[in-house]
């Protein structure tokens, strides 16, 4: 892109904003030629040449010069607002609602309804016509104005849509007003003339600060009604102002010299919306004018550390996070979009490797665990869900490092999985295990220190009970048969041989009777005796668990883990390229 000479005075370039500008000798010299009259009795010539000229410019009767847009905006909604109980569409967006301190529900007492776009850009028919509050139910305020803002974010609305928005109201005898404060642009950018943007509007505000680089100021157009109207309430809300020719003057000269220039000013939103794009950069909105709203998510750093590298370059832009609004306008050179744009690109060539030399000094004892929460770093796993046989084909089941859930499985060959039929909410965490385990015994005199993981029982049936003829109950092993109104023999080896004993067939009654009525007290004791061999397992896993949980939550592997991660993605990001 050419070489510009900047027309900055200031020692920086201000892209927050397009209010950032300053005034220039130009400006000054333009000044100087002001009229000296009063404005609160229309005798000042400079103001009043201000209003008839951008009156005409707009294709409107008359014009009012103010303080501010928020002023003439809050001006507009009033003379349209003058018989509560009422309301005022508007969109969400839009700056009326937003940073007008409320001024429509305090200046005019009215409710403001805003709408979201459904195209999430600007407002439609479609979006506006459903919520028309019409003088029927005396439990609605009904609607006497609708709002409008162009541009909106930076993003132009389509006059076509404008006209339809204007053949809804003019049906139902509703005001419809505009917030221009920007409209300058939109002229510039589409080539639609400011009177044919105008005259779809009963009152229009347009910023004289914003782009247009006036010192200060904002100017309201209309009927002569309606502008006759507005005088009077700018004196109620303590706006009228005396000599303020020489701000009329700096404001007129701005309008005929600086308008012209900002279809540079879009070519360079557009050179560095670019950039921004090649850096890893999202675009949220639309760049038709000056704005680019920007989302450095995906480009590896944030808006804090680019605004700290742009400083250096005595550059400003504002935002926080991963959002920000960059702002251009006329007293932005095009060398300083180019260090702009050099900041970006050594910014995404440099990896972000920031490890913090305390936090890896400070043991985790000392550090709550949330310092090290990060939302790429999970916990320990720790599974819960999902099916068994998809959990034993992962290799998720390695013992302490991934506790299983509380359903103990079995898998009998090429058999369907079946589920234990001991009661789940009694059970404790259970590791799958495979076929070649299954005929593994546990015995009371087994070392709990070395015994076999507890199995649990298939589903054909799974009471552990037994009785010796002492009458004592007894566990058995977990895939000893028991059948109806059988009976175990006693062995004085019983326990040499764990527990293995032999079924004998019964036909007596009374035998049956007998074994089904001590069934629940064996259960009961069979329970309470793997409570009590399971107490060394469970501390053991509890133990491992917060070991493995420290060492995967210790502060320099997780800081390398980010660095190795932020290094594969600027790899990435440069091969690409």
């Amino acid at each position: 892109m050419q070489k510009s000479k900047t027309l900055n005075p200031l020692p920086y370039a201000d892209f927050r904003s397009d209010t950032a500008t300053a005034p220039t000798p130009d400006i000054y010299a333009a000044m100087m030629k002001s009229s000296l009259g009063d404005d609160v009795y229309n005798e000042d010539e400079s103001v009043k040449t201000l209003e008839r000229y951008v009156a005409t410019l707009c294709g409107h009767e008359a014009a009012l010069y103010c303080a501010s847009g928020t002023m003439t905006n809050q001006l507009a909604q009033r003379v349209h607002l003058s018989n509560p109980p009422q309301s005022a569409i508007v969109d969400i967006r839009s700056h009326v609602y937003n940073y007008e301190a409320g001024g429509i529900s305090f200046h005019s007492q009215a409710t403001p309804c805003p709408i979201m776009p459904s195209n999430g850009r600007y407002l439609t028919v479609e979006d506006i016509a459903p919520r028309l509050v019409f003088d029927v139910d005396v439990h609605y305020a009904p609607t006497r104005v609708v709002s409008l803002e162009n541009t909106l974010n930076g993003t132009i609305m389509p006059i076509e849509e404008i006209a339809r928005i204007r053949q809804l109201t003019l049906e139902h005898g509703i005001k419809l007003h505009l917030d221009g404060a920007r409209l300058w642009h939109a002229s510039i950018a589409t080539g639609i003339s400011m009177k044919e943007y105008c005259s779809h509007f009963d009152t229009v505000s347009l910023c004289l600060s914003k782009g247009i680089g006036a010192p200060i100021g904002s100017i309201l157009v209309g009927s002569t009604t309606t502008i006759k109207k507005a005088r009077h309430f700018r004196l109620v809300f303590g706006g009228a102002w005396r000599q303020a020719g020489f701000l009329a003057e700096g404001a007129l000269w701005c309008i005929k010299t600086i308008w012209p220039t900002m279809e540079n000013t879009h070519r360079q939103a557009r050179w560095l919306e670019r950039a921004f794009r090649q850096v890893g950069c999202h675009i949220t909105n639309p760049v038709d004018t000056n704005m680019i709203w920007i989302d450095t998510s995906d480009a590896g750093f944030t808006v804090e550390e680019l605004m700290a590298e742009l400083a250096k370059e005595r550059i400003k832009i504002s935002g926080s996070g991963n959002s920000a609004r960059i702002v251009l306008h006329y007293q932005i050179s095009n060398e300083m979009v180019e260090k702009f744009i050099e900041v970006l690109r050594k910014m995404a060539s440099t990896p972000c490797m920031k490890i913090s030399v305390d936090l890896t000094r400070t043991s985790m004892r000392e550090q709550p665990s949330s310092i090290y929460e990060s939302d790429d770093e999970a916990s320990p796993r720790r599974l819960t869900t999902g099916r068994p046989d998809e959990l034993l084909r992962s290799g998720s089941c390695d013992g302490v490092s991934t506790p299983m859930p509380n359903k103990a499985v079995f898998d009998e060959g090429e058999t369907p999985l079946r589920r234990n039929s001991v009661d789940s909410s009694n059970a404790k965490e259970r590791c799958l295990f495979d076929e070649t385990r299954d005929q593994q015994k546990v015995s009371p005199s087994t070392d709990q220190t070395k015994r076999s993981p507890r199995r649990p029982l298939p589903n054909s049936f799974s009471s552990p009970s037994s009785l010796s003829r002492t009458g004592k109950s007894r566990p058995i092993s977990a895939y000893e048969p028991v059948l109806v109104g059988a009976s175990l023999l006693d062995d004085t080896d019983d326990q040499e041989r764990g527990y293995q004993g032999r079924v004998k067939e019964s036909h007596d009654p009374m035998a049956r009777r007998a074994q089904s009525l001590d069934l629940a007290g064996v259960i009961e004791e069979r329970a309470a005796y793997e409570k009590a061999l399971e107490r060394p397992q469970a501390a053991d896993t509890k133990k491992m668990n917060k070991l493995q949980y420290r060492l995967a939550h210790n502060p320099a592997s997780k800081a390398l883990k980010r660095a190795s991660v932020r290094i594969a993605r600027w790899s990435s990001l440069l091969s690409r390229e």
